[in-house]
């Protein structure tokens, strides 16, 4: 049914210092816990602090069919200057599993861990210098990691909120921020169930106003 909301997070309800709901579980990184209404994911570790440089958010409500697909995120701090903030959506275990039981197998977050995995992968991150301060924006198709569209554009800064958004209407998918669309692909054979995940390298960010609705 058009506009049924299948995820809504604003965190505004759980502790602030605390892990989020039972619902949520981190791979990888520092940690993760919410903090002033936000979901914070660190996983650019400093010295003394254990942890990997990657991390991945799940969230274990399953999306399925058309959807509308919008969120907030802010970058905090890169030491390698990314900015990166990645989303998989419609994921799941070609096995059938369901990816919750499987996350030992990912305790790392390492990314090629992903890629034998069905969904989709939007990267939204700071490009190198040559690229004069744009933002690199990719879609890819797991498994495979394949590569399906691409553009440099618009910018990724440290301590600006930005409003993500993605659209998947049958095999038509389009990833968007701040009201501009970057991306867009047309899949002849499209994933159309799977949850939804927050992505990061070298990033401490937050994340806020998570919601998947039908269209």
């Amino acid at each position: 049914m058009a506009g049924e909301v299948l995820l809504n997070e604003t965190f505004d309800e759980a502790d602030d210092g605390g892990a989020p709901s039972d619902d949520w579980w981190l791979e990888g990184g520092v940690w993760m816990r919410v903090e002033d209404g936000h979901l914070r994911t660190h996983a650019d570790p400093t010295e003394g602090e254990t942890g990997t440089g990657v991390a991945t958010a799940w969230n274990r409500t399953m999306i399925s069919g058309d959807v509308k697909v919008s969120l907030d995120a802010h970058v905090l701090g890169s030491s390698a200057g990314v900015n990166n903030i990645n989303l998989f959506l419609m994921y799941s275990d070609p096995s059938g599993k369901p990816l919750c039981e499987t996350r030992d197998a990912r305790a790392s977050g390492g990314y090629d861990l992903y890629h034998p995995l069905n969904g989709y992968i939007f990267t939204f991150l700071n490009a190198d210098e040559e690229d004069k301060g744009r933002a690199r924006f990719r879609m890819r198709r797991c498994p495979g990691f394949n590569l399906l569209t691409e553009t440099f554009d618009y910018h990724c800064r440290q301590g600006v909120t930005y409003h993500l958004e993605i659209t998947k209407r049958a095999g038509a998918i389009t990833f968007g921020v701040d009201g501009g669309t970057y991306l867009e692909h047309e899949d002849p054979h499209p994933w159309n169930e799977g949850i939804l995940g927050l992505r990061t390298f070298k990033t401490d960010l937050w994340w806020d106003n998570i919601r998947v609705e039908r269209i």
